[in-house]
Order: structure tokens, then sequence, then C-alpha cells
């Protein structure tokens, strides 16, 4: 009997790497995990190109030292990642102690993945650096075993030295091709080994293949590859920020890694490989972690990562976390279930269902399938696991969120969702994958989407386990998921059993609370896309009026000036020169329809000046054809034509033609939205006609193969078409409302844009009486108190002696307390000391009052303040209180508007007019567009100071005295140019 030893031949090295990994991220994803055991705070993947592109995976980790690296990278399946030793603090860098991911010690061989050629250079602190190169091309040869192969490796003291040892390394691989000069035997086998693969190769091409054997492909690469110091650039280490690391150089890279720099084709294969990368490659660590209430697997990891493509002048960022969301984002979303599962199969946890906390902390109990017995051998044992779900209504109409957070999460869904499985919180593949379906959300989905509810591609969330309380949980070779055991059956049929039923509980069809809540939200959605819609209808009209003002303003004056060089040339000494007046007269009144500008919003913010100006030279406008038009008049009048028949047939036909031409114009634009609408109108009733058979139809085939029993099949049947139904009410009857409306004539748009001018208004005017509510409440607390001090107060200075009184210091005392109790008396509902004591008041003591007040403001502004003798000489049975205030208001908002006028002669008059008081001014006065707003709570013209309180209250106190006051539009005798304000004092006295 002989013992005989296993021979390894070169291709199992490339079996464990190359062929082992699934793809070029699954393999990224391997050498990230071998920095993060390195201890690394950062790893990155960058991608240079060029001639030839080389990709360098950098990291800041430990790094090696020569003797580590022959005698454990070079080792293929290394006792370490097995070893429970932790790594010695020295080389941590001040990390906390971690979890090796790692498990058999051939992860470092999924760097063939990449591309062949690969130059590593590691260094530890105070070691010298080494580094090696490998080209992978070279185990793919059958003929050569693996003791055949030779790595060169050197070590050197500064980095740029490694430019010094390339050469010298390149030289060594090629041995592994042409041999060795001082190893005959080797020589003779190695160069048989590649004149028979070469000659396997070349046999085995099609006919007319001109293909390089693999030998002479492999010393090519290695003889053009060019290694620079711009692809060193972007490691720590190379920089001088660290002082340990490792670097990975990869030549000759997979179409994948080229892809990446490829930002400019359309090609499809491209952009798959660039969302493959994205899509394996974001949320490398948990973003769902909890810092303020971690779950039992949940440990920061201290880790960041990215990949970036470099140009010649710029870089991009493509993946990392700098690009990545976190749990606070998905926060936000309505629905989410968050707890853990423990070692019974039992999850705790709490759920947010519609934007409600229903469960809190551990509330929320899901026992364990009844059909799934948790076994107890410690081989086969699971938990605690952490899950994290959080989802969103995928028709808007029935999400609670704002339209903000809807479209947020819609496009975080679209980079960023799925279900994921994370390790010590890195990510484990290919769970979330969009190909892969591990807990079978799709699949249970397509069965029943609304019972079911929870969708991959809209919904956020993972399973977070650790090594140390999940150690039944391992990885298969190539990452393709779990190895199936006893514990991975558990986990999967334990989240599946979740998923269920969180959806039947609270979110799917089947739930009471979404039976319950959907119609209130569906109505209030409604509502809330009515005002949207109403906005948007709003800005545009907003903006159609802005632009067209603009364009009228411009134009206006040339034509305002060309109407009055007209008006002033016009001759008018025959019946032929009435005849060509009225067409002067036409011609103008047509071009000014041009010139109209209907539909001004309430709130013109800086456009006020604006629209003043244009209204100003309109209203000019129609005085000059006013002019124009009594001319004319007074010609007919005074030439009296023999046939004024033949003029007015004129006029007819000129004025019909015009009114024609308006008409065509306007039938030309209805005609082409009419058949833009027909045509959008009829593609979507194809669209919908199309939509239930395109849903409903391969249920036919699924009842037919069995696949679904015909119950479940005609009741999603039933549901589908309940929903679409629903849909297409939505859409269609709203649209023939529509339609009816015009019909009646009823101008929708105005209707739209009037609802939310007073929508507005009312909003902003609730708003603010809140605010005076709350300002109430406040006076009224305080007032309370204030009712005490006032007294004691004055008890206070009641008791001091005469002699104590006169003294100026509490004489001024007595002034101020004076004056403060009267302006707190003011403040109703307040009950201060004294009475609201009524008497008669005179013209004089209101004059006399409000010029004590004013004095030195009207001094200063420069204003002159009279009141006429009839004014002076009535009387009024009131309080004081009542009527100062609203003499002060009034006179305070003339001040301010007559005082900010340029003119010399600045006035503000009280007088007599008809037998009612007026305050009257000379400033600009009232925009008749203001008039029917000036006594309304909060309208104000004042752009600075002005709280559009004052004449408001003037109104509700005299009001509370049945007196009445308004704005007198007409400027009569006896009242001054600007503004007017009348009182009609009941039971007033007037001298005669």
């Amino acid at each position: 009997m002989e013992s005989i030893a296993f021979r390894t031949q070169a291709r199992t090295i490339d079996h464990l790497g190359r062929e082992q990994i699934a793809d070029c991220p699954t393999a990224i994803s391997e050498l990230w995990k071998n920095a993060y055991d390195a201890y690394a705070e950062s790893v990155e993947l960058n991608i240079y190109d060029g001639a030839e592109p080389v990709a360098t995976i950098v990291d800041d980790g430990h790094g090696m030292s020569y003797e580590e690296f022959v005698e454990r990278w070079l080792v293929v399946g290394t006792e370490s990642k097995f070893s429970d030793e932790q790594t010695p603090n020295k080389d941590r860098n001040g990390l906390w102690p971690r979890t090796k991911q790692g498990q058999k010690g051939i992860g470092r061989l999924s760097s063939a993945n990449l591309g062949p050629l690969f130059l590593i250079v590691s260094k530890r602190k105070s070691q010298k650096f080494v580094a090696a190169l490998i080209d992978w091309r070279i185990f793919e040869n059958p003929f050569l075993t693996l003791s055949d192969i030779k790595i060169p490796v050197v070590q050197f003291e500064d980095k740029e030295q490694i430019f010094e040892h390339l050469p010298g390394l390149f030289e060594g691989l090629t041995a592994n091709i042409w041999g060795s000069a001082g190893d005959a035997a080797s020589k003779h086998r190695i160069e048989a080994a590649w004149a028979a693969y070469d000659k396997y190769v070349i046999d085995s091409q099609e006919e007319g293949s001109n293909e390089s054997p693999p030998s002479e492909k492999i010393a090519q690469t290695i003889i053009n590859t060019r290694f620079t110091e711009r692809h060193f650039s972007d490691w720590q280490l190379w920089g001088g920020g660290k002082a340990q690391g490792t670097i990975m150089l990869v030549s000759g890279i997979n179409y994948d890694l080229r892809a990446l720099i490829d930002d400019i084709s359309d090609d499809v294969t491209i952009k798959d490989a660039k969302s493959r990368i994205f899509e394996t490659l974001s949320s490398f660590v948990d973003p769902y972690l909890n810092p303020i209430n971690p779950g039992a697997n949940d440990v920061d990891p201290q880790f960041i990562y990215s990949v970036r493509a470099h140009y010649a002048n710029r870089s991009r960022y493509i993946v990392g976390t700098e690009l990545e969301f976190s749990r606070k984002e998905t926060d936000i979303a309505e629905h989410i279930v968050e707890g853990t599962i423990d070692g019974q199969g039992v999850f705790h946890g709490q759920v947010k269902a519609f934007g409600e906390w229903l469960k809190i902390g551990s509330d929320y109990l899901i026992q364990p399938p009844k059909d799934l017995k948790i076994h107890k051998r410690k081989d086969w044992l699971v938990g605690p696991i952490d899950i994290y779900i959080a989802g969103y209504e995928r028709d808007r109409k029935n999400s609670v969120l704002s339209a903000a957070e809807f479209n947020r999460l819609d496009g975080l869904s679209e980079r960023y969702a799925g279900f994921l499985v994370f390790r010590n919180s890195l990510r484990l593949l290919p769970f979330g994958r969009e190909d892969n379906d591990f807990f079978e959300i799709e699949t249970r989905r397509t069965s029943h989407a609304g019972r079911e509810y929870w969708n991959a591609r809209k919904m956020f969330g993972r399973v977070a386990l650790s090594r140390e309380n999940n150690p039944n949980l391992r990885d298969k070779a190539g990452r393709e998921g779990f190895i199936d055991s006893v514990a991975a059956k558990t986990l999967k049929k334990l989240v599946e059993n979740i998923l269920k039923q969180t959806a039947r509980d609270y979110f799917g069809h089947a739930s009471e609370i979404r039976q319950e809540l959907l119609p209130t939200i569906q109505s209030s959605n409604k509502h809330a896309k009515a005002n949207e819609e109403r906005n948007k209808l709003r800005k545009k009209q907003r903006s159609q009026f802005r632009t067209k003002l603009k364009a009228i303003s411009k134009d206006l004056p040339s034509f305002l000036n060309e109407l009055v060089l007209t008006e002033q040339s016009l001759e008018i000494k025959s019946v032929e020169d009435i005849s060509i007046a009225q067409e002067k007269l036409d011609q103008q009144r047509t071009a000014l329809t041009g010139f109209r500008l209907p539909g001004a919003p309430q709130n013109l913010g800086s456009i006020e000046d604006e629209y003043s100006e244009y209204r100003a030279k309109i209203s000019e406008t129609n005085e000059i054809i006013s002019r124009f038009s009594e001319k004319i008049e007074s010609a007919i009048q005074s030439i009296k034509p023999a046939n004024p028949q033949e003029l007015i047939e004129k006029q007819l036909q000129r004025n019909a033609a015009q009114l024609h031409s308006r008409i065509r114009k306007w039938q030309s634009n209805i005609k082409q939205l009419q058949e833009h609408e027909q045509d959008r109108i009829k593609n979507l009733i194809d669209e919908r006609n199309k939509l239930f058979h395109a849903k409903a139809l391969p249920l036919v085939g699924r009842v037919e193969r069995g696949d679904m029993p015909l119950s479940e099949a005609s009741e999603l049947m039933e549901v589908w078409r309940s929903t679409l139904d629903m849909e297409n009410e939505d859409i269609f009857e709203s649209y023939i409302r529509a339609l009816d409306s015009l019909t009646e004539s009823i101008d929708l748009e105005f209707l739209a844009i009037d609802s939310t001018e007073e929508n507005d208004d009312l909003r902003v005017e609730l708003d603010r009486l809140n605010g005076l509510a709350q300002l109430g409440i406040s006076v009224e607390i305080l007032g309370h108190e204030l009712q005490s001090y006032d007294e004691m107060i004055g008890r206070g200075i009641g008791k001091l002696s005469k002699l104590e009184q006169n003294i100026d210091a509490v004489a001024d005392i007595r002034i101020g307390y004076e004056g403060l109790t009267n302006q707190l008396r003011f403040l109703s509902p307040l009950k201060l000391s004294g009475e609201k004591v009524q008497k008669w008041i005179t013209g004089q003591d209101i004059f006399n009052y409000v010029t004590s007040f004013y004095s030195t403001l009207l001094e200063r502004k420069d204003i002159k303040f009279s009141a006429t003798k009839l004014f002076l000489d009535f009387r009024v049975f009131d309080q004081p209180a009542r009527l100062f205030p609203v003499f002060i208001n009034l006179v305070n908002n003339s001040m301010f508007w007559v005082g900010n006028m340029d003119q010399v002669n600045k006035e503000i008059r009280l007088g007599i007019f008809n037998d009612e008081v007026v305050v009257s001014d000379n400033g600009p006065g009232v925009d008749e567009m203001d008039v029917r707003k000036l006594f309304s709570l909060f309208f104000t013209k004042k752009l600075r100071g002005g709280r559009g309180v004052g004449l408001y209250l003037a109104k509700a106190n005299l009001a509370a005295a049945g007196h009445r006051i308004h704005y007198e539009e007409k400027v009569s005798a006896g009242l001054l140019s600007g503004a007017n304000f009348v009182i009609k004092f009941k039971g007033a006295e007037y001298a005669r």
C-alpha cells in the first residue's frame, strides 16, 4: 500500500478565486471586507482612465509585513480566519474590536475577478514595504502544478522605490511563462506546460480566428502594462496621511470596471454594469443602524467606503458613504415595523401604520408559524435577529405623507429600495439585489398584491445578524447566499411570517385599519390635490399676468403718445372728415383692446408700482379717447351731415370687421386646443381600456396551470376591477363635469383663481387671528395681575402728603402712572381702577387732544393740522377712551401718507360735511381697488410698520356705540383732494 498526497494543479486557485465569486461587485465587496478585517477606517475603489485603464483598491488598515505576506496572504485557507485570537491593540488603530468577516481565507483570491494583472503593495507601521506581482491567468493553465508557479515578492524602505522594483517584479513574473535559467528542470516543465496549453487553445479556436496563444497574451500584457504615480496618489499612505495600509492595483480590468469610466455611452450593457455595481455596493454599511436605541446586533463599524472614476482633469463619485442615506430619512415613512426575533422565534417590536405609532416598544408580538418547529440543538439555533422595515403607499392618493415626503421616499426607492441582510453591520450578498428573492416578497406579491402588500422596490429594510449571535448562518463560498441549513431555513420562515402577518394586521387589503382609514385619507388627499391644482393655476395666472404687464408697460407709453398726437391734430370741417375721424377712433379703440389686462392678483408684490403706473396710463388713455369721441360728436352736431345713415353704416361695418377678426383668432386657438385634447383623451381611453386585460389576463394562465386556486384568482380579479373602476371614475367623471360646466358658460378658471385667492386670504387671516387670540390670552392674564398693581400704586400715591406729592420725582411717577393706566384702560376687557365715563365731547376736545398727542411729529413733518369752526362746535355724548383713539388712528394714517409726499403744502383737516365728521388730507388718497378692503383686519399698504389693525379697531369701536365710518371716494367741496374718512355719529349735535 502507498500513501499518496493530493497533487494540486494551478487551476485550483482559479477555481477558488475568479470562478468562485459570482460577479465583479461581489469580488469588490469581498476585498472591502478584508480591509475591514485589517482594521481599516476607509477603503476605496478607484478606476483611472488611460490607454490601458487601471483600477486600485486602497485602504488604511494595519497592512502586512514581509513575513505576514509570505506566511499568510500567500497561504490559501489560512487558519487565522478560524482563530478566536483578537487582533492586538497596536494593530487596531484605536478602533473597537471587530468580528472578522472572512471565514474561509480565500476572499483575497476574488481580486482575480477584477482583471488579470495584479500588483499588491502593503506596509505595517515601523516595517518595510512589501510588494508582489501576480498574473491570475497563469493559474488557468491546466498543465501547471501549483508548485510550478513562483510569485515575485520584494521589500523596500521608501515608497518611491516601488518604481525601481517594478521591472524586476515583471521579470520575475515572466519566469512563470518562459522558465528560469537557473533551474533547468523547472524551465523544461514550464515550457512544456505552456506549449501544451497554447496548442490546446489554438486547436480549440474556430476557423478563421487569429487569437494569440495564452503565453504570448500574458507576456505582452506584462511588458505593456505601466503602473504610475498617478495610480498611487489616492492611497492615504502615499500622501503621508497614514503610516500603514495596503494598495492593490489591477491592469486589464474587466468590462464592469471599464463601464464606470464611460460616462457617455448609451449602451444598455454599460448601463446594466453600472447599475449592478451601484446596487451591490451601495449600503455596504448598514444605513438602518439606530444610534439612539441600537438592536441586539447593531454596532457602528467605524468604516467608510467609496468608488470613484478618475479622468485626466476631474473625478466622479459613484458609490460611497457620502452618497448614502440614513435611517433618519426612512423614518418619515408612513409604515414601519421594527423589533427583534428572540431565540424562541417570537418577534417583539413596534409598528407604525398610516403615520401613527399603534404599538410601541415591544408591544407588538408575532408568534412563529404554527407549522415551524423552533429547534433547540446548538448547531440549529438562530437569534436574536433585528428587523427594520419601512414602506409607503404606492398610490399617492392613499398616502398620509406630504407631497415632499412622498417624492423624497419615491426618489430614494429608485436607488436604495430593497430588503437587505447585514452581519455585524456589513452587507451580506446577494440579499437585497433585484435578482434575489430569498424571502419570497415578490413571489407572494404576485399571487395577491393587495393582501401581501410589501413590495421589494417600494420598501426599505433589513435583517441584522451578528456572527456572535448567529454562528449557524454561514455564507456559501461564492457568496450566493446562506449555506442550506436548518438555521437558514428557520430564519427564512420567521422573516416571511413577519412580512405576511404585518401585511394582514396593518397594511394590506385584509387589514381592518386600512379599510377604516383609507376613505378619510383619500378624501383628504383629494382636497389637497385640488389645492395643489388651484395653486398651480394661480401660479400660472400670476406668471402670465406679470409677463403680460411687462410687455404692455413697454409698449403702452408709445401708444399713448401716438394717441395724444392724433387727438391734438384732429380737425373736422366736413362730412368726409367725420368719417375719417370715426375710422381713426375705431382704430384706436381696437388697438386699446390689446392693452387690456384683466385678472390682477390680489397680492401684486414687487409689481404693484408698475401696475399702478399701468392703470394710470390706461385711465389717461380712456380720457383721451373720450375727448376724441366728444370732438366727433360735437362736429356731427355742428356740421349736420345730409346723409347720417351712410356714416352709421360705415361705423357698423368697421366695428363688425373688428369683432369678426378677434373671433376668428379665438376660433383658431380653440380649434387647436380641441384637436390636441381629443387626441389626448383618445390615447387615455385606449390606455385605460387595455389596462385591466394586461393586469388580469395572466391570472387565467395561472389558474389553468394550477398555480393559483380559482377562488383566489376570482377575488384578486374583482379587487383589480374595483380599483381600476374607481380610478377611471375619478379621471372621466371629473372631466365630464368640467365639460358640462363649460356648456353652461361657467368660467372654471375664474372660479379656481377666485376660490384660491379667497382661501389664501382666509388662511392668512386665520393665522393672524390665532396669533391675536394668543395675544389676547396673554393680555387677559397680564390684566388680572395689573389690576392689583394698579390699585396698589394708586393707593400708595394717595397716602402721600400733599407736600410729598408736589416733589418733582413723585409728580413724574404720578404722570407716568396715569399715562400707563389710561393706556391699559384702552385694552378691553381689562377692568382697571376707574369707571368708563361717558360725557359730552366737543370737536374742540378732540382737536386739542390730537394736537397735544402729535404736536412734535406734525411740526417735524411740516404738516398743517387744522379744524373748521363747524367741527370745533359739534359735540357727541360718548366715552373719551372710545373716540380719542379713533381720531388718533385716522390722523396717524394721514400723517404717514401726507408726510411721505414731496409736495410743499401738506395738510390734514377735521371738518363737517353734510352733518358728518370728516378727517381729510391732501395726500395720495386710497386706490379704488383697495377701498372695499380698507376696514378689514390686517389690511395695510404700508411696506414697513403697518399692521392693518388701526382702521379695523376704529370701525369696531365706533360700531359699539352705534356710530358708522366709511371712506368717501368722491371729492366734493369742503373735502381735501386726498383721503377722506367720514364718520356719522349717532346723536351728535351740530352748530347751525
